[in-house]
């Protein structure tokens, strides 16, 4: 989803390092934000100086553009950035990345922290006086209930295409969970507490799953209903997605558009939104994207099509958004449980078949390059694995080689209809091109396409597409959000079932890992880690893009981030 402006590696790593004692001079976990923090009061993530020169001016009514439908109105389930960017807007968590950034955590809910020395008991002290958009007090235990809720999500909620983050980020639910209790030990100060040590727990509270959500409206609304189509709060029904932040949530008709408007009352006086209204339109076609930014029908496209890129540059009445180095991963799922990819040398055959660089030259216009592992070039300790580079005829030797038949290399190839990703700009046509060349080497893939939104995400991460396109954009610009939460993580001491790879040895690794607490030992484990994926080729890195998205020449102070964590409060009309 969730998902460093400039140079990801030296940004995160920059305020990786503080104590778990509370003290922001001494080392910490590698990947821990600081163990402490307090900020001024009104101080929050999404309070951002202007991008342009001029005064501010309130009033006034955004349509922006998002690249399909959203998923969810309940942030516990949301795993894609078209909801998130929505969500974004409305639910606040305990803590915030700063705008522009990946790695820089900074207050939100909560106003300062401090980490136990054992890194186990993280306790928060909260913003006072703040009220959820329904009039509901924000308190201790508030955050309490939605922590306390996730963790004891069972049946269809505890499922991959429901709350995916949560299990992929504390390793399960219930006794499984890594989380040991959450304490209100008053009304503003909550003590959580982690049954092991994790170095990334507080950036990853930054992202959107983590998001609290007034108690009130989650029981009004059945959030926690068995059968989540059925929850009002799941599907978008007046009075859902109800938050602490800079907008509130008006309305959703699917398929169509998700309104927010200003929240007058916002907590954060520092913060409150100069827009009245906000109108997100889903436009899956890049085409008509362009077109309607150019015939003034939205104001803001937060995804566009590279190769169009140039047109927008050219017109005076529009602007480019620069978001930075690229932090995100395009790659080709295999799951090991569909034939023919229980086979390591299928797989890498697979990768030798890949003509990366005409992706690039064709879909991407300049604006991604070949991946080197599986996580962003230039993200912390990031090394170059050597990955397969484009070979016909080492592809048709490793299919030799691998002793599957002949009329065994034919398989279903799924593609995502109704939408483009940031890394992804045309599904169909990258779909087609690899398909080309996995013909071209002896395998057979069979055309499959299903909506985003209506199945297709779901279906790929409950592990039932033998092959597919799929990609991730970061929370945070570490290794584990990509290695761990996005692909390879264990779940209830089992892989995932999205990849379904099996590697105990590389689930230690990671959690070696994720529980270091100096640089070095962090970097020498997360490069053992890429290279045993890469001993192992369970899916084929493909690029890094730089998404790049558009505005009409009169949107100002809009904050563009690599993550795509993109707050409009500081956004304003100059007309």
């Amino acid at each position: 989803m969730t998902r460093i402006r400039s140079g990801a590696g030296l940004a995160i790593a920059a305020i990786l390092f503080a104590a778990c004692s509370g003290s922001t001079a001494t080392p910490a976990p590698a990947s821990q934000a600081p163990a402490s923090a307090a900020a001024p009061s009104g101080a929050a993530p999404s309070t951002a100086p202007s991008a342009a020169a001029g005064t501010p001016k309130d009033g006034g009514s955004l349509v922006v553009a998002i690249p399909g439908d959203i998923s969810s109105t309940d942030s516990a389930f949301i795993q894609d950035s078209n909801s998130s960017t929505v969500s974004n807007q409305v639910i606040e968590g305990l803590v915030a990345t700063k705008p522009g950034t990946t790695g820089e955590i900074v207050p939100a809910l909560a106003k300062s922290w401090t980490v136990s020395p054992d890194g186990l008991t993280y306790t928060f002290t909260l913003q006072d006086g703040v009220k959820f958009h329904d009039g509901t007090d924000f308190n201790a235990d508030a955050v309490c209930y939605n922590y306390n809720r996730w963790n004891n999500f069972t049946g269809a909620l505890a499922s991959p295409d429901y709350s995916y983050y949560y299990a992929a980020v504390f390793g399960g639910y219930g006794k499984d969970s890594n989380l040991a209790s959450c304490t209100a030990t008053s009304p503003t100060e909550v003590a959580i507490v982690l049954k092991h040590p994790y170095s990334s727990f507080l950036l990853s509270q930054t992202i959107t799953s983590f998001g609290i959500n007034s108690p009130t409206a989650l029981k009004a609304l059945d959030a926690d209903n068995p059968d989540p189509t059925k929850s009002g709060y799941n599907t978008g029904a007046k009075g859902a997605m109800v938050g602490t932040g800079p907008f509130m949530f008006k309305e959703y008709t699917a398929n169509d558009h998700i309104t927010v408007v200003k929240n007058p009352n916002y907590w954060n006086k520092a913060g409150v939104a100069h827009l009245d209204t906000v109108i997100f339109k889903p436009i899956s076609d890049q085409t008509a994207t362009l077109n309607a930014l150019q015939s003034g029908d939205i104001q803001l496209a937060m995804n566009l099509n590279p190769t169009d890129l140039s047109t927008v540059q050219a017109d005076t009445k529009l602007q480019a958004i620069d978001r930075g180095e690229s932090c995100n991963l395009f790659h080709l799922g295999m799951n090991e449980t569909h034939k023919p990819f229980d086979n390591e040398k299928i797989r890498e055959a697979v990768a030798y078949a890949i003509n990366k660089q005409a992706l690039i030259d064709t879909f991407y216009g300049g604006q991604a390059k070949a991946a080197i592992t599986w996580m962003p070039a230039g993200g912390l300790y990031a090394k170059d694995e050597a990955l397969p580079e484009y070979n016909v005829d080492k592809a048709k030797a490793l299919i030799a080689e691998s002793g599957v038949p002949a009329d065994q290399l034919t398989f279903d190839f799924w593609y995502p209809s109704n939408v483009s990703r940031p890394y992804m700009p045309d599904p169909k046509g990258i779909f087609q091109a690899i398909s080309s060349d996995l013909e071209a080497v002896g395998f057979t893939p069979n055309p499959q396409t299903k909506p985003w939104k209506e199945g297709y995400l779901k279906e790929e991460a409950t592990g039932k597409y033998p092959m597919w396109l799929i990609g991730w954009t970061c929370d945070w610009a570490g290794p584990d959000n990509f290695l761990d939460t996005a692909f390879f993580n264990y779940q209830g001491g089992k892989p995932s079932p999205e990849f379904a790879y099996t590697n105990d040895a590389l689930n230690k690794t990671m959690k070696d890992a994720e529980a270091a607490t100096d640089d070095a030992t962090a970097k020498t484990l997360w490069e053992k880690a890429q290279d045993m994926i890469r001993a192992d080729m369970p899916t084929v890195p493909i690029v890094n893009s730089t998404p790049p998205a558009a505005a009409a020449a009169f949107v100002k102070g809009f904050v563009g981030s690599g993550n795509l964590t993109e707050i409009l409060n500081s956004v304003w009309l100059d007309q």
